[in-house]
């Protein structure tokens, strides 16, 4: 094989879609989607939590129609839960909806902000604060993403912020605290998502498109200097170029006697997991009032463990039976979850009476990427050595960054557009 791509997750079927050389797509488990897989249970469909589809670019918006076969447009409708009530996402775009001390301190830390120089670069909550002062900062950006990182925000930096966290200006920050705000800031304020059989769906399409995949064959050891790819079940492999989708640190720990400065850079690489809980759900009386019409919430009290929830029944009919709802509720760092059903029940989010039907438990151990001060310089040093010896590491986590499905889609066709030009200057 003149190609070997490592994972048939959306990375590595996207790159395998776009090549025109020969392939081999590795995957480890027996069935393909890695984090973009769906699970069904009792006539739900559930997801490894919310990973609907956001999508600006036309050309790739029409191969995931393509892939889907059929898919729906979704206006965003998303809330942060905040002292019993919902403001509507953004946070820093809708002081409107919050109690009038809180707004205060949003407005004020607005107000008195320092004139300094912002840059992405700073610790992550040195860098809130001079764009969104302490009152924003006090109340939504440091305990939401305390509870989503679990990692000290003084060691993170901001520049993980870019499509995430929308940036308003002051004069429109202050303008949201006396009245509703109707703009839609964000990448996603327009999603899409398959009407039928949930993300897998769109893996099951390039799947189709994907002939040579080989399942239940996980990556062991990569020898660079005889270019041979070892299987765990002791099949090898030659390869002319290495396309790798699984964590980088897992890349760097099969290849046999990587150099030591690239293992300690990868050793400096750090993440944080994530636990999500799906939850399906039969209701007499329909879907809670809190959850009407929602597609997912953000939790900043530390009261309750989970920091997001996101209603699959909101976003597709199709996701539960009838006269049922589901949803999946986030844990970082496997936190506890056993009380959930109470936590939820407690706020309002399951019907007191309501019979928990379907249920099931994915630990994504390697879920946020840290953004740390180690972070560019080791991806550096690594990515320089493999990229010598005709390996590349894509997607969330071969290129240990926070992304999403479409720049996944994106970056994989342009790395198998690089490898189809034949040009390995044009690859680096």
């Amino acid at each position: 094989m003149k190609n070997i791509i490592i994972g048939a997750g959306i990375s590595g079927l996207s790159a395998a879609y776009f090549l025109k050389k020969p392939y081999l797509v590795l995957e480890k488990e027996s069935g393909a989607g890695g984090l973009c897989r769906s699970f069904y249970e009792n006539g739900f469909t559930f997801d490894c939590s919310g990973h609907f589809i956001h999508i600006k670019d036309e050309k790739i918006k029409n191969l995931a129609k393509k892939m889907c076969g059929s898919i729906s447009e979704i206006t965003r409708n998303a809330s942060i839960y905040i002292n019993g009530n919902f403001v509507p996402f953004p946070f820093q775009a809708n002081l409107y909806y919050l109690d009038e001390k809180t707004k205060k301190e949003c407005v004020d830390g607005i107000l008195r902000r320092k004139d300094i120089e912002i840059s992405t670069k700073m610790p992550f909550i040195d860098w809130s604060q001079a764009m969104f002062g302490k009152g924003i900062t006090k109340h939504f950006m440091k305990p939401y993403n305390e509870k989503i990182w679990n990692y000290d925000l003084k060691k993170m930096t901001a520049q993980w912020t870019g499509h995430f966290v929308p940036r308003p200006d002051a004069q429109s920050i202050i303008k949201s605290a006396y009245s509703k705000n109707s703009e839609k800031y964000g990448y996603n304020s327009v999603f899409y998502y398959p009407k039928k059989n949930g993300c897998q769906a769109l893996i099951d399409g390039l799947l189709k498109k994907c002939k040579n995949v080989k399942f239940n064959s996980k990556a062991a050891e990569i020898d660079i200097k005889n270019k041979t790819i070892t299987t765990s079940e002791g099949k090898k492999y030659i390869y002319e170029n290495l396309i790798s989708t699984q964590p980088l640190t897992e890349l760097v720990r099969q290849i046999k006697n990587a150099p030591d400065a690239v293992k300690t850079a990868a050793k400096k690489l750090k993440y944080s997991s994530v636990r999500c809980v799906n939850l399906g759900i039969k209701s007499k009386t329909g879907i809670p009032k809190k959850l009407k019409n929602k597609h997912w919430i953000y939790f900043p009290d530390k009261k309750l463990p989970f920091y997001r929830i996101g209603i699959y029944s909101n976003v597709t009919a199709s996701s539960a039976p009838e006269k049922s709802y589901s949803f999946y509720a986030e844990f970082s760092d496997n936190k506890n979850c056993e009380n959930i059903i109470q936590d939820l029940k407690s706020t309002g989010f399951i019907g007191k009476t309501d019979e928990i039907v379907a249920a099931n438990i994915i630990d994504m151990p390697c879920a946020y990427v840290i953004f740390d001060s180690e972070r560019e310089k080791s991806l550096k040093i690594i990515n320089n050595w493999l990229n010598e010896n005709n390996i590349f590491s894509t997607g969330r986590y071969g290129a240990w960054e926070y992304s999403f499905i479409e720049k996944n889609i994106k970056d994989s066709k342009a790395l198998s557009g690089r490898i189809n030009a034949g040009n390995k200057q044009s690859i680096l």
